[in-house]
């Protein structure tokens, strides 16, 4: 069963510039442990379908992908995340004035799992700053 975070923070701005905002790869560094993202891909639409990201957490660097998952075009944005020691999900929802960034995240493989208190306090701890951090970067 997957550990799940959460946290909601107010945005300055409308549904439409949030959304295009996650549209970019580079918004997803600011969201959640995400450190850095690059070889992003788009739909012809201009929908981001997936990228690479790292993460440091626990004295580590954690390298994964992300991929769309789901999409209601205004409304959330959710992509699955996967790496050799972690699997889950970030979603973003968007609601009038805030946003909410869901995760969920369970270890894979025997590293993974006995460090896993650690990762878990750390992306418990730093998940309210961060969404913080990305609500402020809209403005």
């Amino acid at each position: 069963m997957p550990d799940t975070f959460s946290h909601t923070a107010p945005v300055k701005v409308a549904r439409d510039r949030v959304w295009a905002a996650l549209q970019e790869a580079a918004t997803w560094s600011n969201i959640g442990p995400i450190d850095e993202v690059w070889d992003a891909e788009h739909a012809d639409d201009g929908t981001l379908t997936s990228y690479r990201w790292s993460a440091r957490a626990a004295g580590r660097i954690w390298k994964g992908t992300a991929t769309t998952a789901e999409t209601a075009p205004g409304e959330r944005m959710r992509l699955d995340l996967v790496s050799p020691e972690i699997v889950g999900s970030i979603e973003v929802a968007l609601h009038d004035h805030r946003v909410t960034v869901s995760m969920e995240a369970t270890p894979r493989g025997m590293l993974a799992t006995m460090f896993w208190g650690t990762v878990k306090g750390a992306l418990e701890r730093g998940l309210p700053d961060q969404v913080e951090a990305f609500a402020r970067s809209l403005e």
